[in-house]
């Protein structure tokens, strides 16, 4: 059975992980029963991979290792002989294997995406100790795509269509196109995404462009992005019911996991911070003075 999460990052430095308020654990289908069945517990599906109970008073995850895992290959990658092993402790009178810290961050890594994770900001902070403070580097690759790939059970955002198809059938009602939003929020002579857009293409971005680009004009594209997707999702429809900076944060965490990917995704994860610092408040008002003077247009999705 493996300990991982806070739990295990403290005996590596107990000043920094304090005191978790959860446990979590990955266990074989056989260790979870008997661990169940020992401790007179009860478990909880969360779904078929996790269950939840708690454990001398303190609520406890515990992810079954099935067959084909990525749960299985950790557990074997940790016991090899051949591999860089977990060290073995007894944590709460219970025997387990505490992977080592940069398999702990490996595991962080491979979920700071999620969609919609209540946990994003502790996740967030957890992964930049890790890599920033204890210089935690993945040390699996293919490992870490594969639980990538487990983790992230939705389909990526698909940019290489042209612009009515990619904000057709979403869910959302736009009232404004897109386009002429970005044009409100510019901090440019042009919108940030069109120095790094694909020649020929509506959406999709060019990557090459991208690295060419000042660390000013990335951070305005992370920037525009997220008022863009504040306005769009959250101001326009709701209004004075949303505080500004409430949808803003909202709409930086979702352009940080689902609604964006790749390097881009990857930049604004790495820049939440500066992106937060970067933000005016006075967005809205930016917004409000552009469609007065007919800059912000209705939006015609074209059949």
């Amino acid at each position: 059975m493996l300990l991982i999460g806070s739990q295990a990052a403290k005996y590596f430095d107990d000043k920094i992980w304090d005191s978790p308020n959860d446990i979590d654990l990955i266990a074989t289908y056989d260790e979870f029963i008997g661990f169940i069945s020992c401790n007179n517990l009860t478990a909880t599906p969360l779904d078929k991979n996790k269950f939840l109970t708690m454990w001398h008073g303190i609520p406890t995850e515990i992810e079954i290792a099935w067959a084909g895992s990525t749960a299985e290959s950790l557990i074997e990658l940790l016991s090899s002989k051949t591999q860089i092993r977990g060290h073995k402790e007894y944590f709460n009178g219970l025997r387990v294997i505490v992977p080592g810290i940069s398999w702990l961050f490996t595991l962080k890594s491979s979920h700071k995406y999620k969609k919609d994770n209540p946990f994003f900001l502790k996740t967030m902070k957890d992964y930049r100790i890790m890599k920033d403070d204890l210089g935690c580097v993945v040390m699996n690759e293919a490992w870490h795509k594969a639980r990538e790939e487990e983790t992230y059970n939705r389909p990526r955002p698909r940019l290489d269509r042209d612009k009515k198809d990619f904000f057709a059938g979403d869910g959302i009602d736009y009232k404004y196109d897109h386009d002429t939003l970005h044009e409100a929020m510019k901090h440019l002579e042009k919108p940030a995404y069109l120095y790094y857009a694909k020649d020929g293409h509506e959406v999709l971005s060019d990557k090459q462009k991208w690295l060419k680009c000042s660390e000013e004009l990335k951070l305005q594209g992370v920037l525009e992005e997220t008022y863009v997707l504040s306005l769009e999702r959250s101001q326009i429809p709701y209004g004075d019911t949303v505080d500004p900076f409430d949808s803003f944060k909202i709409a930086l965490e979702k352009v940080c996991t689902s609604i964006t990917s790749g390097w881009f995704r990857a930049y604004a994860y790495e820049n939440y911070d500066r992106v937060m610092q970067a933000y005016d408040p006075k967005y809205v008002e930016k917004f409000n003075k552009a469609l007065e003077e007919g800059i912000v247009k209705p939006f015609a999705n074209e059949q």
